[in-house]
């Protein structure tokens, strides 16, 4: 490939790359937007706050999930199985080999088949229409892109799956609906983004991009219906015992204190043909001109060298424990404002002022324990959260050609 084709494969990379992700923070957003660590707002008609299972379930519903799971694990299906049922057995579907393609077989779900555009359908798109490309080099991107994205993606099958048997298809619907003005947010976000004047315009562009309004529109709502239906079944507790925050509070103290810091401006004093004498004169010169009012950083600028007078001797905040012991006991216990008296070396003379101080301190529990709690819930919520999708993992059969 030349180099101008890489640098234009490079570019139209970069900007496929930063158009998804700014769709993806723009849903992201809009998944915790004022939910207080949940996915999904509590005013959603359907996903409410940990409802009794049975209010989504119903006998013919378990009936389903039951014949799903024990189908998926048998190697035949029933030759008259219903084509209107989104799920089959796996010995209707094999995973393809092969060259990728758009209708490339990449994962079994409970039987069910994910195509390669079900995952990666606008990067294909990107991919087999530049023109930069060889053969080869579309199959290595595509892998790539399926390793990064395709275990995500059948893990939320799994779950999509639930919703379809637990969720009744009128309830679907309503999700469907009450999510739509949630998705015309994110478009305004990203028109706005991309400076198009119409929804139109910013339809016209994602086509170029390998994607679509639509697209987006199906995107969105598949990872609300996921982290809505987890959100139905995580149980949290609403507070945190007092016990347990004041112990993550004493565990994490460092996270709640400063330390002692001094800003520290210096004045090196080096001798003139080796006379150390002399230095330690003008270093007395200097500091009985600081006596009389003069000012030590403007000192500093005078003696210093030219390129570092604009420092004017500032050496920024210093720690405990960043100096030589010696020195960090000289440094620290000056006062703001105080010199300290010549320190002589063998090759120079130092003089040290403190011009601003921050004196060690904790935040009190009671300033931090709303944010204390709120962490703990959060991890809580994450916790169970994956607990959900681990078990739900549990009882699916996913066969990949990652495999």
């Amino acid at each position: 490939m030349s180099s101008r084709g890489g640098q234009q494969t490079s570019s139209s990379a970069h900007q496929q790359h930063g158009l998804r992700a700014l769709v993806a923070a723009c849903l992201l957003s809009l998944l915790t937007t004022g939910c207080k660590g949940r996915s999904v707002k509590y005013d959603n008609p359907v996903f409410e706050p940990a409802p009794p299972r049975k209010s989504l379930i119903n006998k013919a519903a378990d009936e389903e999930e039951q014949r799903l799971f024990g189908a998926s694990s048998e190697s035949d299906a029933e030759p008259g199985a219903d084509p209107a049922t989104p799920f089959r057995s796996a010995a209707l579907e094999r995973l393809s080999s092969g060259p990728l393609t758009g209708n490339s077989v990449v994962a079994l779900v409970n039987g069910h088949p994910v195509f390669l555009d079900d995952v990666l359908s606008g990067v294909r798109q990107m991919v087999e229409n530049n023109p930069q490309l060889s053969d080869q080099q579309r199959q290595v991107i595509l892998q790539a892109q399926l390793k990064n994205r395709l275990p995500k993606y059948v893990e939320d099958e799994l779950i999509v799956q639930q919703v379809k048997i637990k969720v009744p298809k009128d309830r679907q619907e309503m999700i469907r609906e009450s999510l739509e003005p949630k998705f015309q947010e994110t478009l305004e976000a990203i028109r706005k983004k991309e400076n198009k004047a119409t929804i139109q315009e910013l339809d016209d562009f994602l086509a170029g991009q390998g994607t679509s309004v639509e697209e987006l529109r199906q995107s969105f709502q598949r990872i609300q219906m996921v982290e809505g239906y987890l959100s139905s079944l995580v149980k949290v507790p609403e507070k945190v015992d007092r016990e347990e925050l004041l112990r993550y509070y004493e565990d994490h103290l460092r996270d709640y204190s400063s330390e002692e810091k001094v800003r520290v401006a210096k004045i090196v004093v080096r001798p003139q043909a080796g006379d150390m004498g002399e230095a330690e004169q003008r270093a007395e010169e200097l500091l009985s001109r600081i006596s009389q009012g003069e000012n030590f950083q403007d000192l500093a600028a005078e003696v210093a060298e030219p390129v570092n007078r604009e420092k004017r001797g500032d050496l920024g905040w210093i720690s405990r424990g960043a100096l030589a012991p010696e020195l960090e006991d000289l440094v620290f216990a000056l006062a703001v404002g105080e010199v300290s008296a010549p320190r002589v070396l063998p090759d120079r003379v130092e003089l040290y002022c403190i011009t601003d101080r921050h004196e060690p301190s904790t935040v009190p529990f009671q300033q931090v324990q709303t944010d204390i709690e709120e962490t703990l819930l959060n991890q809580k919520r994450e916790e169970a959260r994956r607990g959900v999708r681990d078990e739900i993992r549990s009882r699916g059969s996913i066969q990949t050609v990652l495999d």
